[in-house]
């Protein structure tokens, strides 16, 4: 025995058309019209009723005339849009309005399609058609959109949480740390620790802050508060603070800085960056390697550059590491692991002070971080 036809029901199948027109003859040719297309219809002959009808009848679709005594369809449209989700609403125009703006007009307040009339039947459903399959995936595009907001607001802020809470121990052990380093009975061999730790416990505390400071500032931006620093003089205490980790691993530290030279920034988020890199330096160059920081006039404000004399970074890269929780590719850049989060802070300091940060060669090898930030 044969199959019978197989029909798939249309996904609009059903839908609710509200028909808003004052002529009576044109509401029951359209009802009959639509019905025959397996749409349900409500028709008003206002805009007052149309208005007063949406929060009980929800349609899917609206089908407008323009020319109505009290409340015009352009009027009836504006209002419309004006409603929560009023903007995914499907409003077709259909009108015998001959003015030549009246197109225009009825795009300007934001109908999706016009019809003059008398419109054929077939054309008229083929519209709906077309116009709420439309409105339903980009329905579906917001949904998807405004999941995907919620889940990444959520996780930013279970991230903020953990590491608010990893700032509260950390403070513990520096503070504890640091009670240790000020006894004058501790052994030699326990004061080296006891150093070890120190700077251990001070990078972890950067890579906190870091992590803070990249989410808040990929939301809001960084809050500067800049300052003139004098680099002579600043600089070597900056290498003060990377000195225990040097000396642990036989690195040579040393700089140069030309006399008066001065840079107005954001000291703290400065040093951070430059912290930022001379740790890098250090964990990433074989031991009794030597790590130079230098600072220079450019023709717009002044250059910092970092030089190692690590393994160095392939060409390919070199953009990708300022981006967040990348890393080099393992083998390329010694033992020493990282958060991948150091590089991307540093990036987001330097477009804060309108400069910009890039890493190139170092040879015979190596690679030197530069740094440029305009003069004020």
């Amino acid at each position: 025995m044969e199959a019978g036809p197989i029909f798939i029901r249309r996904a609009d199948h059903g839908a609710r058309i509200l028909v808003v027109d004052d002529d009576a003859l044109t509401r029951r040719s359209l009802r009959a019209m639509l019905e025959r297309a397996y749409y349900q219809v409500e028709t008003v002959d206002g805009g007052i009723e149309a208005l007063g009808i949406l929060g009980s009848y929800k349609p899917d679709l609206v089908l407008l005339d323009i020319q109505m005594p009290g409340m015009d369809g352009l009027e009836v449209c504006r209002q419309i849009r004006e409603l929560p989700n009023g903007d995914l609403l499907p409003i077709i125009f259909l009108t015998g309005d001959e003015r030549p703006d009246i197109h225009s007009l009825a795009f300007q307040v934001k109908g999706d399609d016009f019809l003059r009339k008398p419109v054929p039947s077939a054309e008229l459903v083929v519209r709906i058609r077309s116009l709420m399959r439309l409105k339903r995936l980009q329905a579906e595009i917001q949904a998807e959109r405004d999941t995907l907001l919620d889940l990444q607001k959520q996780r930013e802020q279970i991230f903020e949480f953990i590491v608010h809470d990893l700032k509260n121990p950390l403070s513990a052990i520096q503070a504890g740390l640091q009670l240790l380093d000020e006894r004058e009975d501790g052994a030699a061999i326990s004061q080296t620790q006891l150093r070890r730790l120190r700077d251990t416990s001070e990078y972890m505390g950067r890579m906190i802050q870091n992590i803070l400071d990249i989410g808040r500032g990929e939301q809001v931006g960084l809050e500067l508060h800049k300052t003139r620093i004098p680099l002579r003089h600043w600089i070597p205490s900056v290498l003060k603070e990377v000195e225990s980790l040097a000396l642990s691993r036989g690195h040579e530290l040393a700089w140069h800085c030309p006399p008066d030279l001065e840079i107005e920034a954001d000291q703290e988020f400065l040093r951070r960056l430059l912290l930022n890199l001379l740790d890098n330096a250090l964990k990433y160059s074989a031991p009794g390697c030597r790590t130079r920081l230098e600072a220079q006039r450019t023709e717009g404000g002044v250059r910092l550059e970092v030089r190692d004399q690590g393994r160095g970074i392939p060409e390919h890269m070199r953009e990708q590491i300022f981006e967040k929780f990348v890393r080099l590719e393992e083998g390329l850049s010694g033992s020493r692991s990282s958060s991948g989060l150091g590089l991307a802070f540093c990036q987001l300091v330097a477009e804060a002070h309108q400069g910009r940060i890039w890493v190139e060669e170092n040879p015979p090898q190596g690679s030197v971080f530069m740094l440029e930030l305009p003069a004020s």
